[in-house]
């Protein structure tokens, strides 16, 4: 907020003061003494220079301008313009202000030991005085007002950060949206060429290369072929299917398979999985786990076949941990498919773990072979329940009982005087009668504003329960269950009538309907009044004796007076509540519709991504995928591998073309050569060989550097399909 604004409403109260006093008696011709001048004008000046800086140092301020009052208090002359001793009126608001800004500005807390200390203040005052007791409850009551005040300001104003905050995400995110989408749709395309196709072109080429020794592996792979070419198809017609160019069938998200089946789909495959592992896992967590060990087992067939694998998970109260490593047994990798990785696992591994707020780390194990460690952080746990208490101090109830409180203030204070009129009349200053009375005074007045209590949740319902208690003052003159002459307690309740058409013209619902509230209060209000005035007469006037015409003359004339007199504030109520009103949707219909404008164009950047995306898969991924099972069902091993091959190249053209060239920071520090050499090495083969091993067919015609494959042993692979 710019400093002029701090410092305007502290030079206005202050020029407000001096216009009051020196400036009120200058004008009647009567000369203040100068020593209580230079006092006065030094207490208001030092308030004023205090309240400047009430927003950054609220608690402070509070204190400096209660002590300064206080000071001012004592030194004022025993001058009369509005109320007893109101020399220092004006300023008498500066502690007001500064509660108001401790309420905005620091904590429940706070706010809680500022209130209490402004009362006990009060009291104190009040004590050393001699001033009026009811003078302690009706400040505190205003300072609970007050702060309440400042407390739901305080809430707007986080309410407004907040929002603001979403804006900003949303915009963040209208900007990403491409990028995101197309990140998204790289780690769902990798997935598929990471493990169905990889998968394939490994069986495949373990078969051909060892058809003659083992001709039942033939059958074996034209079977997986079929089955996992299938798989791979449908799971690419499953990524593009929300978009109008998708053709094929689509099948909803299957549950996330248990890392003992994803351990025996690579046993089959001729790896050696060593698994620890819990049977359930929270879903979120389950399917970031089967991912990673997806991603990392597929690297390990790539670029160690035939080594073995320890898959151990660890879940504990801090979080998950997954570890994949395998022994780094040396094979002769030439001609494998350690060619047909794109590089991109590793990136994809880490966006999954950090996706839920947890690390990845690959590379080089102790023992000479490749390390996946990944940590995930615990299910976010259910917050904690304030207790009835703090969520009663948060909600806008201590709002609501302040308010009703100010509104039995008068009232209230009023029943003193009626207790000692009641005495008067009973002959006693202390019977039962006078004990009942007030007690029936008391709960009616209360009644009568009660309902306000509820009047955010039922503005109707606490409206008319208003408007049905306003009956209550002459109902108990009519009865005689109270004296005569007492009817003048329950006129100062009018203050819940106009809270009540306040909360039907701000809140209720249908606004058009709501000037039904002010016509109502403006008929049964006076109504309820004229006939107090009618129950009790002066003492020389009966209105009976003139007969019913005589009667209803007069209900009429003081109805028609009193609402009237009424129709000011209360049109003025409800014209302030249709303001507040106007200006809450206006704030939501300015903020909310701003972020859903954003989200609506994030969403239109995805959709475009996608479309691109499946734009490219249409024309030349599906259907190389396509003849994988195609090939299958014919018994052409040769085809499913051709197949299979250009499908993984065709794969490996769109996804690098989909987003930027990797950076350094993806690429292991380690010898990524180990994992993707360009040449025959010194490696021990197990006993039998494994799928994949040695393919007949060559490789793909764009090979992947070294720095590339070993990027890609350490990838998170995406969800299954």
């Amino acid at each position: 907020m710019a400093r002029w604004r701090i410092w305007l409403l502290p030079v206005l109260l202050a020029a407000a003061q001096f216009a009051l006093w020196p400036g009120l008696p200058l004008t009647r011709g009567d000369t203040p003494d100068p020593v209580r001048l230079t006092a006065i004008t030094a207490v208001t000046l030092l308030i004023t220079a205090a309240l400047g800086f009430r927003d950054r140092r609220p608690v402070a301020v509070l204190v400096t301008v209660t002590a300064a009052l206080t000071l001012g208090g004592w030194i004022a002359p025993e001058q009369v313009f509005v109320v007893p001793a109101d020399t220092l009126l004006v300023m008498s608001l500066a502690d007001l202000i500064a509660l108001f800004s401790v309420s905005v500005r620091c904590s429940r807390r706070v706010t809680a030991l500022a209130v209490a200390g402004l009362t006990l203040w009060l009291t104190a005052d009040t004590a050393i005085d001699g001033g009026d007791p009811w003078d302690v409850p009706a400040g505190a009551v205003t300072y609970v007002v007050v702060a309440a005040a400042g407390r739901l300001r305080h809430r707007w104003v986080a309410d407004r950060s907040a929002a603001a905050d979403r804006l900003a995400e949303a915009e963040q995110t209208r900007r990403n949206a491409a990028d995101a989408e197309r990140r998204r749709l790289a780690r769902e395309l990798h997935d598929v060429t990471a493990h169905h196709l990889t998968s394939i072109v490994v069986n495949a080429s373990a078969a051909q290369f060892l058809g003659d020794q083992r001709p039942d592996l033939r059958a074996e792979a034209l079977t997986f072929a079929a089955r996992t070419g299938r798989e791979a198809l449908t799971d690419l017609r499953r990524l593009v299917a929300v978009l109008p160019a998708a053709t094929g069938p689509t099948t909803p998200d299957a549950p996330t398979p248990s890392l003992a089946d994803l351990a025996d789909d690579f046993r089959q495959l001729g790896q050696t999985v060593l698994l620890e592992a819990p049977p359930n896992l929270p879903p979120a967590v389950a399917e970031v786990v089967h991912s990673i060990a997806r991603e990392a087992l597929t690297n390990t067939l790539r670029y160690a076949p035939g080594a073995t694998v320890r898959v151990r998970l660890s879940p504990g109260p801090e979080g998950t941990e997954l570890l994949v490593e395998d022994d780094g047994r040396l094979v002769d990798t030439t001609g494998s498919a350690a060619d047909l990785g794109g590089g991109r696992g590793l990136a994809g591994m880490r966006e999954r773990a950090e996706a839920l707020g947890g690390t990845l780390h690959a590379g080089p194990g102790d023992d000479g072979g490749w390390r996946v460690h990944a940590t995930l952080p615990a299910a976010t746990s259910v917050p904690r329940d304030p207790g009835r208490l703090q969520r009663w101090l948060r909600s806008h109830v201590v709002l609501d009982v302040a308010l009703v409180a100010l509104t039995l203030l008068l009232p209230l204070s009023s029943v003193a005087a009626f207790a000692d009129e009641t005495a008067a009349v009973v002959g006693t200053a202390d019977t039962a009668p006078q004990r009942a009375a007030i007690a029936l005074v008391l709960l009616a007045v209360v009644a009568h504003a009660a309902p306000l209590l509820w009047r955010r949740r039922y503005p109707w319902t606490a409206f008319t329960a208003v408007m049905l208690t306003t009956w209550l003052g002459p109902l108990l003159p009519a009865t005689e269950v109270v004296p005569a002459g007492s009817s003048w307690v329950f006129i100062f309740s009018a203050g819940a009538d106009l809270v009540a058409v306040y909360t039907v013209a701000a809140r209720a619902e249908r606004p058009g309907l709501t000037w039904i509230a002010p016509l109502a209060t403006l008929v049964t209000v006076p109504l309820a009044l004229t006939v107090l005035i009618m129950l009790e007469p002066p003492a020389d006037t009966d209105p009976a004796a003139g007969g019913p015409i005589m009667v209803a003359t007069l209900l009429a004339f003081f109805s028609i007076f009193i609402g009237v007199l009424l129709a000011l504030p209360v049109f003025g109520c409800w014209l302030a509540g249709r303001a507040a009103r106007t200006r809450r949707q206006r704030r939501i219909d300015r903020e909310e519709g701003a972020v859903l404008t954003t989200a609506a164009q994030a969403e239109l950047r995805a959709r475009d991504e996608r479309a691109r995306v499946a734009a490219g898969l249409h024309t030349a991924v599906l259907a190389h995928a396509a003849r994988v099972p195609q090939a299958a069902d014919q018994a052409d091993l040769a085809g499913v591998l051709s197949a299979s091959r250009e499908a993984l190249s065709a794969m490996r053209s769109l996804l690098d073309n989909l987003g930027p060239a990797k950076t350094a920071d993806q690429q292991p520090t380690e010898p990524t050569a180990a994992r993707a050499p360009t040449a025959p090495t010194a490696r021990r083969a197990p006993a039998e060989p494994t799928a994949g091993r040695a393919p007949t067919e060559p490789t793909l015609p764009e090979p992947v550097p070294p720095g590339s494959a070993g990027n890609d042993q350490e990838v998170p692979s995406s969800q299954p399909g």
